[in-house]
């Protein structure tokens, strides 16, 4: 009996955008990779990073489709309409583009800097990769912008755009910093010696999704917690700039703000936001900054503390929506916290959820990340937009998620298709549970 096979047919489009590369174990075993030597090794310092994850890759394709969700693609840049599935912007693509500097066959280009930006290095790809120990090509997107930053020929115009406003505004937007925390509607002692948690505001919540903070302080307070803020004197966390490849820009800020933290005598940090929380918890070790003496949280971890202590009591939330959890990439794949907002969403009673198909370790990206809403609006746009279909394709009516900068993408995305879904954080709906 002959069975109809409903299985896309894959094809490659524009393979001949990146020149045949002559793989680089070809004539080698895996415990020789190690030692492969380039032409252009000492040109391209950066790239030795990348080196034996290039020489790893096999172009399989693994890389763009989710094995836990029904083989639905999972990598937004390979997805995405215009570029979909050209050779050099999927994770094999960028693996060629560091073979292909090191070997001499393509040049530093514009066309290269195009390439190495125009990703959310959402990491869904060093997930799904089925080569032994994995082939990251997140390593060689970070290798392939760093090295294009120091020629000179990165980050993008809008990214530099951002940087400046670092500089000269310590956050993203360019607003004031003494307006941070306008929108703050409680009294917190500012800069307090030697209480025991400091909240870090951030720049997304504070300029663009303030009631994420308000309702992050309103569950502060309700736990009574000892806490206290940096004010005007915090800084952007510096993942931003990390993630466009200016290093040294992005320690400047994590230094003035850990010592800050250090000098209060603070014994935990907290963030609402995945990005800032990734940046103090991975950061100083990326960045070759002292590990800091306090402990380094995100407020989902510690608020299902509060829960689970009796700190915190969340009531019924009157409401017929069913809610859904979408994984911020910077908390779940690249942190690997996935429980504990989860755990806060279980706490609150009568509440009705349902996971995405592409959930936990799989989930799709929002988009957002690693400069793209600012670099490449279209993609962070797209991205977002098909997270809004795959939610309701679920029967979800509310997205939540432990993230501003999640929260904010997905808002604009869907005011502008219009699907009418509720968007918010877990701490929200948390604090409400409290009224």
């Amino acid at each position: 009996m002959e069975v109809e096979r409903k299985i896309p047919f894959v094809y490659h489009r524009n393979i001949e955008f990146v020149p045949f590369i002559n793989h680089a174990s070809l004539n080698k075993t895996p415990r020789e990779w190690v030692s492969i030597s380039f032409p252009k090794e000492a040109e391209y310092p950066d790239l030795s990073i990348a080196k034996f994850e290039a020489v790893r890759c096999w172009a399989c394709g693994q890389c763009e489709f989710s094995s836990m969700a029904t083989w639905a693609m999972n990598c937004p840049t390979a997805t995405f309409p215009k570029k979909y599935r050209q050779a050099a912007y999927r994770g094999q693509g960028k693996h060629m583009s560091v073979l292909g500097l090191l070997q001499g066959y393509i040049d530093p280009s514009p066309e290269l800097v195009d390439i190495a930006f125009f990703c959310n290095l959402c990491g869904n790809c060093t997930l799904q990769c089925s080569m032994g120990l994995g082939s990251d090509p997140v390593v060689s997107v970070m290798a392939l912008r760093r090295t294009l930053v120091k020629l000179g020929m990165g980050p993008p115009p809008a990214h530099r755009k951002f940087a400046s406003m670092i500089k000269q505004y310590h956050n993203p937007y360019g607003e004031p910093p003494e307006a941070k925390f306008a929108w703050l509607k409680r009294k917190v002692e500012v800069k307090k010696k030697k209480a025991d948690i400091a909240y870090f505001a951030g720049c997304t919540g504070p300029y663009r999704t303030p009631e994420v903070c308000e309702a992050t302080t309103a569950l502060l307070e309700a736990a009574g917690a000892d806490f206290t803020i940096l004010g005007g004197d915090e800084w952007c966390c510096g993942s931003p700039l990390y993630m466009v490849g200016l290093w040294e820009e992005s320690k400047e800020t994590l230094e003035h703000n850990i010592a800050l933290l250090e000098d209060l005598g603070i014994s935990r940090f907290i963030s609402t936001c995945a990005g800032c929380f990734r940046q103090f918890y991975e950061g100083p070790k990326k960045l070759g900054i002292s590990k800091p003496s306090f402990e380094v949280l995100h407020s989902s971890q510690l608020l299902c503390e509060y829960i689970n202590s009796g700190r915190i009591k969340p009531k019924s939330i009157p409401t017929e929506k069913v809610i859904t959890y979408h994984d911020p990439c910077h908390l779940g794949r690249h942190v690997g916290i996935f429980d504990d907002p989860r755990e806060i969403l279980s706490n609150l009673p009568g509440v009705k959820f349902i996971e995405f198909e592409r959930t936990a370790h799989h989930a799709w990206c929002c988009g957002a990340g690693a400069g793209v809403m600012s670099g490449y609006p279209e993609l962070a746009r797209f991205a977002a937009i098909e997270r809004l279909k795959e939610a309701k394709g679920v029967g979800a009516s509310y997205i939540s998620t432990a993230c501003p900068f999640c929260v904010l993408n997905m808002k604009r995305a869907d005011e502008a298709v219009g699907f009418g879904l509720e968007i918010g954080d877990v701490v929200q709906l948390l604090e409400r549970s409290l009224r």
